[in-house]
């Protein structure tokens, strides 16, 4: 079922029988990418899919963006559904949004899913970086970015085999608008190490990391692993950054085992 919402669009999959499994997708991305994946799911559990603000058919904020904000903007989504608790799934920038919902709304989430995310704040190479990627954007060069970009999210290895997803990869982030790409780049950057409230959730948690990850070493998901011995890792072998596209058979495997552990399915 797809429905729009006064700000952020959603698509859900599955009956609502209390079991809610929500996923935020990452930068440049949509609720496109989920939605095989979500469909697999949703045998057990209520898929709640959103388009992340600026991003696929969502209204982007421009003024003092922050994922604060962005967290704001899903929570009201959720609360049009009369979701109170969910489980919540968050790829790349996803998975940066997670953590501000589980700092922010702890009483909402039942359990927290890194999917190739991180909680350290961007080093100033990195907050370098996104301020060229803005200035690129500025200057309408955005395809630059993405013929660079998109391609290093998949496993070297995999760079032929998934071609043709490669390719839908780019698609998606040319229909993202500037402004909104602008706002998550700047909300991205900003954003605070949050160590501290993953290493102190009171809920579980997993990290999903792709052993061939070129975005995010293996050295960090250990890391962070170590930050609390109720933090699970996961690593799939052949994966780069969008291991539920190069991977996800295991994938599902890996949420599917996490989530029965922490909450009985009706």
């Amino acid at each position: 079922m797809k429905q729009p919402s006064e700000s952020l669009y959603f698509k859900t999959f599955g009956r609502n029988n209390g079991n809610v499994l929500v996923f935020l997708h990452g930068y440049l991305e949509s609720t496109e990418i989920w939605d095989s994946f979500a469909e697999k799911l949703a045998d057990e559990y209520f898929v709640v899919c959103i388009d992340l603000p600026g991003h696929g058919r969502s209204f982007t904020i421009s003024e003092n963006p922050s994922l604060e904000k962005f967290g704001d903007a899903i929570i009201a989504v959720l609360n049009k559904l009369s979701i109170k608790q969910f489980q919540v799934v968050g790829h790349s920038m996803g998975g940066y949004l997670s953590l501000s919902l589980l700092e922010n709304y702890p009483d909402r989430l039942q359990s927290i899913v890194l999917f190739h995310s991180g909680c350290f704040a961007d080093s100033d190479e990195k907050k370098h970086n996104r301020e060229k990627e803005i200035k690129l954007i500025r200057k309408g060069k955005k395809e630059l970015i993405f013929d660079l970009s998109i391609p290093r999210l998949y496993s070297n290895f995999n760079l032929v085999s998934f071609s043709a997803e490669i390719e839908k990869s780019k698609k998606i982030a040319l229909h993202t608008n500037e402004s909104g790409i602008i706002a998550a780049l700047q909300a991205m950057k900003d954003r605070p190490n949050r160590s501290k409230i993953l290493a102190n959730a009171t809920v579980p948690a997993m990290v999903i990391a792709g052993r061939n990850d070129n975005l995010i070493p293996v050295e960090i998901m250990e890391k962070m692993q170590g930050l609390s011995e109720n933090i699970k890792l996961f690593f799939l072998e052949n994966s780069g950054h969008m291991g539920f596209i190069e991977e996800p058979e295991l994938a599902e495997k890996a949420l599917r085992n996490f989530f029965e552990e922490n909450f009985e399915c009706t």
